[in-house]
């Protein structure tokens, strides 16, 4: 295609430098070199050579904006990567390679770089702010890549407390990934959530290396939100991390840190539950053994006034049984009153008792919430929580409020 442009055209140098321009910004690259001649300009742009072994100069440039994203101090001498694409400035006529990143090369000038960028950290306190992860959180902010298993084994780890994940695909190794992780961590910032996750899966040292630049880590220090980083399993734990409020090795684990306060709450309605059906027990027998009390304290009334009775009449003589038969009569008529008065104030204690307990109950009965639109599935007269607990092809019933459907699996679909 290039070929057929060139040959059917007649350009002014302007425009061949265009041309050119346009062919070189699809050659993005990474060279290896030595910085040599390195010179910083008033504007805070860098404008030095990259040399190799065989005497060969390569002109570069890098912005003052990329040069500080990179966080990294440029020296003569020291072998550095540099990603970007060549570009020749028209003035001069000057090709020079535009870096955006810069990388070091080599453990040694790594490890140096590492420890003074967190000994100036630490010596600013950007490691001692930790926010806590408020109670019961709902809106999570996601920044990983969507490509691989680290999206989907931090989704399928989560519970099932109807969280709201807010999720931003972005780079996390390399170079190219500081400018989309930058841009998503400042987007979550103008977003109201309650913690924003950030993760990537394990790999090797150098994988981890975008995480210890020191513009990235300036973004989460102050930052509104928790932020939980999820790395991935490395030895050596990374300066963003460290700036984390939460720093955990595996998506796995940052899921289980936004499920604790809600399993701890379902443990304890759980608990409450119990409690609440061993009270109304508790109740129940106690009610049981007041009215069987009551019963035999009845019996027993009646039993020692009708002895007290015949033993009046055995020591009476006939003349005075009419005076001693209407008293008898009165004292029962009083008995029978007192005993009725005291089997009503009972059955009234007992009855506010179960009125008591039904109210208890029937706040606790899940099929109480049948009325709201929600609904009970069983297999084999057992409750399903979980579609692990079903299989295709199996007889189910789903209770509603006003009747059972009997159904048949077809299909199931996790979450």
């Amino acid at each position: 295609m290039y070929k057929k442009i060139l040959e059917n055209n007649v350009f002014t140098v302007s425009e061949y430098i265009e041309f050119l321009n346009n062919v070189l910004s699809n050659c993005n690259a990474k060279i290896e070199g030595e910085v040599y001649q390195l010179k910083k300009s008033s504007l805070g742009h860098i404008y030095f050579s990259l040399k190799d072994k065989n005497g060969s100069i390569l002109n570069c440039i890098i912005w003052n904006y990329h040069y500080r994203m990179c966080g990294i101090n440029l020296e003569e001498g020291m072998h550095i990567i540099i990603t970007g694409k060549p570009n020749v400035y028209a003035p001069s006529g000057r090709l020079s390679f535009v870096a955006s990143f810069v990388e070091l090369v080599g453990d040694g000038a790594l490890k140096k770089q590492y420890e003074e960028l967190k000994a100036r950290l630490e010596k600013q306190g950007a490691f001692k702010r930790k926010l806590e992860i408020r109670k019961y959180p709902k809106v999570i902010g996601v920044i990983t890549s969507k490509h691989g298993e680290v999206i989907h084994d931090f989704l399928n780890n989560l519970g099932k407390y109807n969280f709201k994940i807010e999720f931003i695909d972005s780079r996390v190794e390399g170079g190219e990934a500081l400018e989309d992780l930058m841009f998503s961590i400042r987007t979550f910032k103008k977003r109201t959530i309650d913690c924003l996750v950030i993760i990537r899966g394990g790999g090797a040292k150098n994988a981890f290396d975008i995480f210890n630049n020191e513009a990235l880590i300036r973004e989460i220090i102050d930052y509104p939100y928790p932020v939980i980083s999820g790395l991935g399993h490395h030895q050596d734990e990374t300066l963003f991390a460290m700036a984390s409020d939460y720093s955990v090795s595996t998506p796995t684990a940052a899921a289980h840190l936004l499920n604790s306060s809600w399993d701890a709450l379902m443990l304890e309605i759980k608990k409450q539950e119990h409690s609440v059906f061993e009270k109304f027990n508790t109740l129940l027998n106690a009610t049981t053994h007041k009215l069987e009390t009551t019963e035999a304290n009845i019996l027993n009334i009646f039993s020692m006034r009708l002895r007290e009775i015949r033993e009046e009449v055995k020591h009476t003589n006939f003349e005075k049984f009419n005076t001693l038969l209407n008293a008898t009569t009165h004292k029962l008529e009083t008995t029978e009153a007192n005993i009725l008065n005291i089997f009503s104030m009972r059955l009234k204690e007992i009855k506010e008792k179960v009125i008591h307990i039904k109210k208890q109950i029937n706040y606790c009965n899940p099929k109480k919430q049948l009325k709201l639109g929600y609904s009970i599935l069983r297999k084999d007269n057992k409750i399903i929580k979980s579609i692990k607990n079903i299989s295709k092809d199996d007889l189910i019933d789903l209770e509603l409020l006003d009747g059972i459907i009997k159904s048949k699996v077809y299909e199931k679909k996790p979450r």
